[in-house]
């Protein structure tokens, strides 16, 4: 501190550079002061405090442009957004601090709120990726997308990846990176679990910004919302406001002028633009998973085809439409072919037995057309035989499933519930459903050579379940229904009175199944797992029950366990709305029992 000492003057007069006590009495005495020198402290906090305010500015600024002079500015990618928001943020305050600030993780620092009237502060969105925030390693996020391409891209087909590589996803979008590195990693194996569930709550406050915020719609938030929903328990909201997202973008409209120019031949002259699949892959996608949760979830349909499902083959023919894109346009034909049937019978069966019947048996042939007519596509427009045998096994599966869901709808639609009081058509109904969750079972233990004669004369043992090695991939809606057809098979065996030989060959296919699952390696993806589990547990139990009071195992089986017939996951009733869960065998005694309780109350 430097010291100054002044002397008053003779007279009173006004001392300017007095202390507040001289300066009020008056006074003539010697006044000492201390001037205080401004360290480098005070003015680096002077700096942060004009450098803040300077940022606030600029946001209110940014606040009042309106949506039409941003769309003239041109797209700004998420990962641009993030540069611009941490170099006006972070970078800034570390600039005038001369140093880093917070625990060197510049993700974990909070956003800076600015001050306003309001009593509540609004979390600002995230601003860096996972690897730029120091969460997980470069290397350890090039593993796991590339782990994610390696397979979970067929089960949500909306990437190509030509052209959906690491550094060009990094560089579009924060939000579609992070998702596809969290959802790589829970297909990797059991001992990642943890670092999934951390990498998880990051895609959680993602999907939390996204909705919170109303920030500029992009395909790729919209491609990152369609991931999460496909294996998350909350798939319907997420896919709702995947629509939401897309409507934004006004991608109907922009793929059904795309559409039509192709009917129109529009496009034969031009050069084929990878860019323009885009769009129509992401938003086909989308129609895709509405469907599944709409047929097989239990939610209201949000959108629909207007025009025939066979539309869709038009983009067959385009030069830069990749494998999975088969893929895609195949499950979507067949699920509005699914959405349609399911109409037909609910209306079939308050008309008749025999319209039921004829509805049913029309929708068959039109299921059968459709799988004969879509591998005829995959053997003319695959060249790899690894490709063309994965589609087949899948076109199979996908037929079988759509089979087994319309017999077990029409058999609730008719309302029947107990088959020991089943009608003729009820039971030809319900033998027909089993044996379509038979062929569902066959085909997802089957190998490569039982889809080709001409492997045969090759060792079994140089061939791999081509579905059981892939299943590790597959979202919620797959070990879902698969965990569904291993009950529906086993308990409709047991209900329908199969032979008990019969039964053991269900319940070791089932087994045979859970084991492949455990060495095919399940990433995270255990909670259907225990249920497979539970379910053979069950059934095994039921089938000692029965062979303690019968003399030949070629005798009928009793379906007296009633545990095993009253198993229902919660799963199946809280996630999802799968047909024939009720299904049970009651002997017409214990009926009549149970309505003499009824007269005696």
């Amino acid at each position: 501190m430097d010291v100054v000492t002044g002397t008053s003057p003779s007279r009173k007069a006004r001392i300017p550079k007095a202390c507040a006590a001289c300066r009020k009495s008056k006074s003539a005495t010697t006044c000492t002061w201390h001037v205080k020198t401004r360290n480098a402290v005070d003015e680096r906090l002077e700096r942060v405090e004009q450098a803040i305010w300077a940022l606030n500015r600029r946001l209110d600024d940014q606040e009042t442009i309106s949506p039409q002079s941003r769309e003239v500015s041109g797209p700004v990618t998420d990962r641009a957004r993030a540069i611009r928001d941490s170099t006006t943020s972070v970078d800034a305050v570390e600039t005038v601090l001369g140093r880093p600030v917070g625990d060197g993780s510049r993700g974990a620092l909070p956003a800076i709120s600015r001050p306003n009237n309001a009593s509540f502060l609004i979390r600002k969105p995230a601003c860096l990726d996972m690897v730029s925030s120091g969460l997980i390693s470069d290397l350890d996020a090039q593993v796991w997308f590339n782990t994610f391409f390696d397979g979970c891209n067929r089960f949500v087909p909306v990437f190509d990846p030509a052209h959906d590589t690491y550094s060009s996803v990094r560089e579009r979008s924060t939000v579609l990176f992070d998702v596809l590195i969290t959802f790589g990693c829970k297909a990797g194996n059991e001992s990642l679990a943890n670092e999934f569930r951390k990498l998880h709550h990051v895609v959680r406050q993602h999907i939390s910004d996204i909705t919170l915020h109303d920030t500029e719609a992009s395909l790729e938030s919209v491609q990152a919302l369609l991931v999460v929903a496909s294996y998350s328990d909350s798939g319907a909201i997420l896919c709702d406001i995947a629509l939401r997202e897309s409507l934004k973008l006004h991608m109907p409209q922009k793929v059904t002028a795309y559409l039509s120019s192709l009917a129109a031949g529009c496009h034969t002259d031009q050069p084929a633009n990878m860019r323009d699949l885009i769009p129509v892959r992401v938003l086909y996608g989308l129609v895709l998973l509405d469907q599944i949760l709409s047929l097989d979830g239990g939610k209201p349909a949000s959108m629909s085809l207007h025009t025939t499902s066979r539309r869709v083959r038009i983009l067959i023919a385009q030069p830069h439409r990749s494998p999975i894109d088969l893929r895609l346009y195949a499950q979507v034909e067949l699920n509005e072919l699914r959405a349609t049937s399911y109409a037909s019978v609910i209306a079939a069966a308050n008309a008749g037995e025999q319209s039921l019947k004829d509805t049913i048996d029309q929708a068959q042939v039109d299921l059968s057309r459709w799988k004969a007519e879509w591998q005829a596509l995959i053997f003319d427009n695959l060249t790899v035989e690894d490709e063309r045998t994965v589609f087949t096994v899948n076109l199979r599966i996908q037929h079988a499933w759509a089979v087994l869901a319309l017999q077990l709808r029409a058999l609730t639609a008719s309302g029947v519930d107990n088959l020991a009081l089943v009608t003729e058509c009820q039971r030809t109904i319900s033998l027909s459903a089993k044996t379509a969750a038979e062929r569902h079972l066959d085909l997802i233990l089957s190998n490569t050579f039982d889809l080709d004669s001409s492997d045969a004369s090759h060792e079994r043992s140089s061939y791999l379940k081509p579905y059981i090695a892939n299943i590790r991939y597959g979202s919620e809606f797959v070990f879902a229904k698969n965990a569904f057809c291993v009950l529906i098979v086993l308990r409709l065996a047991i209900l329908l009175g199969d032979p008990l030989s019969a039964v053991l060959h269900r319940l070791q296919q089932a087994q045979d199944f859970l084991d492949g699952l455990s060495h095919a390696g399940m990433g995270a993806n255990v909670g259907y797992i225990r249920i497979l589990s539970q379910t053979v547990k069950k059934c095994q139990r039921a089938v000692k029950a029965s062979q303690q009071v019968q003399d030949s195992s070629e005798q009928a089986l009793d379906t007296g366990d009633a545990d095993f017939q009253s198993f229902v996951p919660h799963e199946f009733t809280l996630r999802w709305d799968f047909p024939g869960l009720n299904l049970c065998y009651i002997p017409l005694d214990w009926q009549e029992l149970f309505l003499n309780f009824e007269a005696g109350d």
